[in-house]
């Protein structure tokens, strides 16, 4: 009978703490999803993200929790109101944390595509040269590369997304970085568009790889219907961004 009762009390504390675990992982997931709930001067109140981050480290269900962490990381440190100093200890945090989870969940798509998405922020905060010089832009391409072969669907396309604007970009830089390719840009920002169109940032960088292509008709076409467009409500700023890029981009060039 003692056994029977020990066992029901270890039944009943374990039931209690994983409804516990999935309680703050869905109210963490809401507040995420809540994360453009006030917008300030073009940029997003981090409150909500800040009750995200906080429920994320109370969750112990994996891989949920990293997933958590890194994306809320990169959106806290790249559409709030927070210094250079920050923003560059949030992506490293990300770095760091998806650096280790990397390892104990090595065919986990989210998790690449964060490391990768956190990295390329980071990065952006460095001279380009240096981060060439130093290998980190490699890295990135390695790592979105890896994102791509696990899950190229995940985020809306988002491995593809950064990839292919990598290629887009990126200035080839003699005896340092050679890979960046228009045909490589192509290839991947049209997969990106063409598995998740919605997204102003596929779109932008679609339509902005046609025109460089030298297929101005067709860019002319895609960048007319993303100045058009309303962000969305969940990705308001990110969308809000590219929707605006086009338009100084069509402005200029058609």
């Amino acid at each position: 009978m003692r056994f029977t009762k020990i066992t029901f009390f270890i039944l009943i504390l374990f039931v209690s703490i994983n409804l516990f675990s999935q309680s703050q992982l869905e109210k963490a997931e809401q507040y995420f999803k809540n994360r453009h709930e006030i917008i300030e001067n073009g940029k997003a109140n981090s409150k909500n993200i800040d009750y995200a981050i906080k429920l994320f480290k109370q969750v112990d269900s994996e891989p949920e929790k990293t997933i958590g962490l890194l994306k809320s990381f990169e959106f806290k440190a790249s559409w709030t109101d927070v210094s250079e100093n920050e923003q560059k200890t949030l992506y490293k945090n990300a770095i760091d944390l998806a650096e280790k989870k990397s390892k104990e969940f090595p065919e986990n798509g989210a998790i690449a595509y964060w490391h990768a998405a956190n990295y390329a922020r980071w990065a952006d905060l460095i001279d380009i040269t240096e981060a060439a010089q130093e290998g980190v832009i490699d890295e990135i391409k390695a790592l979105a590369e890896k994102a791509i072969e696990l899950d190229e669907k995940y985020n809306q396309a988002g491995a593809l997304r950064l990839l292919g604007g990598m290629h887009l970009e990126v200035p080839n830089i003699p005896l340092i970085l050679s890979w960046p390719s228009n045909a490589q840009a192509k290839k991947l920002l049209r997969k990106a568009y063409k598995i998740a169109p919605q997204h102003a940032a596929n779109v932008f960088l679609y339509a902005k790889m046609l025109h460089i292509t030298d297929r101005n008709k067709k860019s002319k076409k895609v960048f007319e219907k993303l100045i058009t467009e309303n962000p969305r409500e969940e990705y308001f700023l990110v969308d809000q961004k590219y929707i605006q890029k086009g338009k100084d981009y069509f402005k200029e060039n058609f």
